[in-house]
């Protein structure tokens, strides 16, 4: 989509374009057209303006996840969940590609980066240990399930990344919703549910950051069996 110029994304872009250490608040403030103080008031440090927009986003998260009823499935909750957040990056395409682009230059900012990623995965704990309820391995699969989820969308992302053209949505809500299912009825079923058993929880954690999908996935089924 055609995305109205912002100065969030342009001063991303600018970071990348004209370099990280060469590009002072300065510059970026009189890019923006406004005052050096202003800008750090509405924007904070280089490092903060380059992820500021996630603060929206996890703020969007909160709200879906807080709306989801007591009868809501989590798996149809969690795909919607995780599609809220990669629809974000691609509702902002520019932004995402410069932001993408940038961190590929600057080791320090893919270290800022796994912190956001932290907290996506905070948020979505915290409401799965509330939505699995009395869940007989609730904790286990909060931890898992958030953790996979996030390297399903994050393995989701780079591959986007690596072609802004396409949309791999649909392919991210399958499987989202697949691996919510497979963790939270295969670690013993909803809670109250007729005729569930208790079974092993496995917790996912993925140690290789170049791991695609399937991989997660396969392993995930592997695992369990």
């Amino acid at each position: 989509m055609n995305e109205t110029p912002d100065v969030v994304t342009g001063s991303i872009r600018l970071l990348a374009e004209r370099g990280w250490e060469a590009t002072t608040v300065d510059r970026l403030a009189q890019a923006a057209g406004i005052g050096r103080a202003t800008f750090f008031r509405k924007y904070g440090s280089k490092e903060d303006i380059v992820f500021a927009d996630h603060v929206a986003a996890l703020q969007r998260l909160e709200q879906l996840l807080a709306g989801a009823g007591p009868e809501a499935d989590p798996a149809v909750v969690l795909r919607e969940a995780v599609l809220l957040v990669f629809r974000h990056h691609l509702d902002h395409r520019e932004r995402a590609l410069a932001r993408h682009a940038l961190l590929r230059q600057v080791p320090q900012l893919r270290d800022r980066e796994l912190i956001t990623s932290h907290r996506y995965e905070r948020v979505i704990r915290r409401w799965l240990r509330s939505a699995l309820g009395e869940h007989p391995d609730r904790e286990t699969v909060a931890t898992a399930l958030s953790a996979a989820a996030v390297a399903v969308h994050n393995a989701h992302l780079r591959s986007w990344l690596r072609a802004p053209h396409t949309d791999p949505s649909a392919e991210l809500a399958a499987r989202t919703e697949n691996l919510a299912r497979t963790l939270v009825h295969g670690a013993g079923g909803a809670a109250g549910a007729p005729g569930s058993r208790s079974r092993p929880a496995v917790v996912v954690t993925v140690l290789d950051p170049t791991a695609g999908t399937e991989q997660i996935l396969a392993s995930v089924r592997e695992a369990l069996g």
